[in-house]
């Protein structure tokens, strides 16, 4: 998949960028959503899989976030890798 420059989730614009991750940085791991700017960043060291994998799961964040969902972390890690899987084996991923 190409990932775009900019993505639309629930009517907020999000802006979509990659960075290095840093060493010790234990805040930014593989991504990141920043939900007060709508930005989500993602590690640009990782394969393309992990990309794309990783932006979905910042996708789900974006989601339970706006939707006042209430997911634990865990939950979204589940959702990401269901939904990450469907997609892939469903040829929706190039």
């Amino acid at each position: 998949m190409k990932i775009p420059k900019k993505l639309n989730i629930l009517g907020h614009t999000y802006t979509i960028e990659f960075r290095n991750r840093e060493k010790d940085d234990t805040v930014f791991q593989t991504g990141a959503c920043n939900l007060h700017y709508n930005k989500i960043v993602i590690d640009k060291h990782q394969c393309q899989q992990s990309k794309e994998s990783t932006l979905i799961h910042e996708i789900i964040e974006a989601i339970n976030y706006h939707q006042q969902l209430d997911l634990e972390h865990n939950k979204i890690c589940l959702l990401e890798t269901g939904i990450y899987q469907v997609l892939k084996d469903n040829n929706f991923l190039n």
